[in-house]
């Protein structure tokens, strides 16, 4: 069995678990500096039964595990050092286990896509914003694609659903927001902070639908276009501008209209002084008024709206274990994991259920 092992998995369980090659070692009993040769695919064979189940044990991973087959995924193209939002105070060792988890969640979706076929009612075509006249002007087309009716969209995340993209939420730290996978075997891939709060998902969610349709490689524009493209599908211009004239515009004025609009204080103040509505004395004020008030980096509570809930990944978890009637342990051994991690990435009741036929998702 361990001639099939894959040290490159060996390296995403470690980074998964935020351990160092010290602590593995020790845990496992191993020399130092084999075990690096192990994690680096330098032995002359494969490691022996032994190690590998020490390996296996220290890291609290099947042995299943390390035979699989997938390929590895690098980081996606908006997290690259030149255009991640906020990457510089995202440290190493969190870009390391957001490396893994994201590879890890991959594979556990091609697991699971296995028993369903999905289908989407809404296109997904790329676009070139510098050809469009700008990421302005890719949001309304958008818009137009999908035939979202003037106003404020009510469920932007049932929207992605229905263009065929998984919208999973997931423990991440703070400061990663959101996440974009494309890759040739899975649906398009959207992963957002769960722990964040629900204007900021939003604009998330729509931040990474604008790399979905306007981004193949990095460049140095594309987190400012994809900010600005996220800013014009949630709320155009053309329709908020009625909402913004006629009256003195203040915070708790904004606060009023995001409930409405459902986009931050933030970002309604941005698009007023953007556009002209607010001099430069009256803008800087209100940045400082919101500054001060400690909203610039969360929003209170009772501004915010209601948390879009993803439901398409969520059927499809729920279809295995509820009507195909997978047990705990019969997941954990589909997804090469622990039942422990099982439940904890995937809340996995472990019922036993009646095995049921596979269905199609729409």
């Amino acid at each position: 069995m361990s001639e099939n092992f894959k040290h490159e998995l060996l390296l995403l369980a470690r980074q998964y678990r935020g351990r160092s090659q010290s602590e593995v070692s020790d845990l496992a009993g191993l020399d130092q500096g084999h075990y690096s040769r192990i994690e680096r695919g330098l032995l002359n064979a494969p490691p022996t039964a032994e190690t590998f189940q020490a390996i296996s044990d220290a890291l609290d991973f099947p042995k299943s595990y390390f035979l699989q087959d997938d390929e590895i995924s690098g980081l996606p193209l908006s997290v690259h050092d030149t255009s991640w939002r906020k990457r510089a105070s995202v440290g190493v060792t969190e870009l390391k286990r957001l490396h893994a988890e994201l590879n890890l969640r991959i594979m556990h979706i091609r697991r699971y896509l296995q028993a369903v076929d999905l289908d989407n009612e809404l296109p997904l075509p790329r676009l070139d914003a510098e050809d469009m006249g700008g990421a302005d002007r890719v949001a309304i087309h958008m818009r137009k694609t999908w035939m979202i009716p003037d106003g404020p969209i009510k469920n932007l995340t049932v929207l992605c659903e229905r263009a065929g993209i998984l919208v999973i939420h997931c423990n991440f730290v703070e400061r990663i927001d959101g996440v974009t996978m494309r890759l040739r075997d899975v649906p398009p891939l959207i992963f957002l902070n769960k722990n964040s709060p629900a204007d900021r998902m939003r604009h998330s969610l729509a931040h990474e639908l604008g790399h979905l349709l306007m981004h193949s490689v990095p460049t140095e524009n594309m987190e400012d276009e994809a900010d600005t493209f996220a800013g014009e599908f949630l709320a155009p211009f053309s329709q908020v501008r009625t909402d913004l004239i006629g009256g003195k515009i203040t915070l708790d004025r904004l606060a009023r209209l995001k409930k409405f609009w459902r986009v931050s204080v933030a970002s309604l103040l941005f698009k007023a002084s953007k556009h002209g509505l607010l001099n430069k004395n009256q803008s800087n004020y209100l940045w400082r008024q919101l500054s001060a008030r400690g909203w610039k980096k969360r929003e209170p509570d009772e501004t915010q709206f209601p948390i879009e809930v993803p439901q398409l990944y969520d059927h499809i978890l729920e279809l295995h274990e509820k009507d195909l009637g997978y047990s705990a342990e019969e997941i954990a051994s589909m997804l090469h994991l622990s039942v422990d991690d099982v439940r904890d990435l995937y809340g996995v009741s472990g019922k036993d259920n009646i095995r049921r036929h596979l269905r199609v998702l729409k």
